[in-house]
């Protein structure tokens, strides 16, 4: 099915959309329980011709496998990060701003345009992200992964 979100959106001025039952968004401010939490991803799927990709972005910093922090936003990467990991976020509004990413294979990071949203669903200890990522469909398979608290 031919969808450009992207119009959807500029509708709704990036505020979260209806479709299909689902409510979709453009990114998630993902809650932290505090200005210092320890935290887990897991990609549990991609399915695209892209490589797929996760951004993580906060007021504050990150904190991969005890190495050294990392300020403000990170990309993690389905061909070269671990399938799963643990890191630890410290931020000073308790948040992070979760995006799908692609690149086309240009090189070029990209989100947020043509068919790209997300539905979230919520979890016990996290949220799982279902995406899709500019390809003009609905499948919401592009990359799908998780965000725990550890």
């Amino acid at each position: 099915m031919l969808i450009i979100f992207q119009d959807e959106f500029n509708k709704s001025k990036g505020k979260p959309i209806k479709y299909m039952g689902k409510t979709l968004v453009m990114l998630d401010r993902f809650p932290l329980t505090g200005k210092v939490t320890k935290l887990k991803y897991r990609i549990i799927s991609t399915n695209s011709e892209w490589r797929q990709g996760i951004s993580l972005k906060t007021k504050g910093g990150f904190t991969f496998g005890g190495r050294e922090e990392i300020t403000e936003s990170i990309g993690i990467w389905e061909d070269t990060a671990p399938r799963e990991g643990e890191f630890v976020c410290r931020s000073q509004d308790k948040t992070i701003e979760v995006v799908n990413v692609w690149d086309t294979g240009n090189g070029v990071v990209e989100s947020w345009y043509n068919g790209a949203a997300m539905w979230i669903e919520e979890l016990p200890d996290g949220r799982r992200y279902h995406c899709n990522d500019g390809h003009f469909d609905d499948d919401f398979d592009d990359i799908v992964f998780e965000i725990l608290y550890a």
